[in-house]
């Protein structure tokens, strides 16, 4: 119960304090686990967006999607080629145009990067009951359509929204051998043998 005694302002200084040390622990506890297997967060970020594409995306997209500029997208692409997490070809319409795909080394390093963050989730909020954690998931994104509003991002369904940086783990397979990118050998990955560069 909260005390009665504090101000509507004072309180939403609060929530916005606790709020934002929220998030800076969130994503220092998110940074230190992708060292451990090897990637730093834009090239997790790239990574994340070629699988949940399922299929190849030119750089320019890449660049748009996760709000990069062009030549730091590309170090970030040579990086992951060179770990064998992403394949280079070119586009069979326009010669010009790069396409980037996930290769199936890179699928598996999302998923077990994913399994890790879902298990310590799990394990973090265990004093949670399934109505608190169902009460806290509508608070939150009502919070979410707040913030859009105020980017003048009007939406029915913030779930939309949600699911599209959402990637389920079952959804995280590999591709058919005939829909991915060629380019290179697929093989097996050791967590710490993506550089840590960019």
């Amino acid at each position: 119960m909260g005390d009665a005694t504090v101000s509507r302002a004072e309180r939403l200084r609060r929530i916005s304090a606790t709020f934002a040390l929220l998030m800076w622990i969130a994503m220092r506890r998110f940074w230190q686990l992708l060292q451990t297997f090897g990637l730093t967060p834009p090239q997790f970020m790239v990574l994340f967006a070629l699988v949940k594409a399922r299929a190849p995306r030119s750089m320019n997209d890449l660049t748009d999607i996760t709000f990069q500029d062009a030549s730091t997208m590309t170090g970030i692409i040579d990086r992951l080629e060179k770990a064998g997490l992403v394949g280079r070809t070119r586009s069979t319409i326009d010669r010009r145009v790069v396409l980037v795909q996930a290769t199936h080394a890179g699928i598996t390093l999302l998923k077990q990067v994913s399994e890790k963050l879902l298990d310590d989730d799990i394990a973090g909020c265990s004093i949670l009951t399934d109505e608190e954690l169902a009460d806290t998931e509508a608070l939150f994104q009502e919070i979410f359509r707040i913030h859009l509003k105020r980017f003048h991002i009007a939406v029915e369904n913030v779930q939309d929204i949600i699911d599209q940086w959402d990637l389920p783990l079952h959804e995280l397979i590999p591709l058919d051998e005939d829909s991915r990118v060629t380019h290179g050998e697929d093989i097996p990955l050791r967590p710490s043998s993506v550089s840590p560069a960019l």
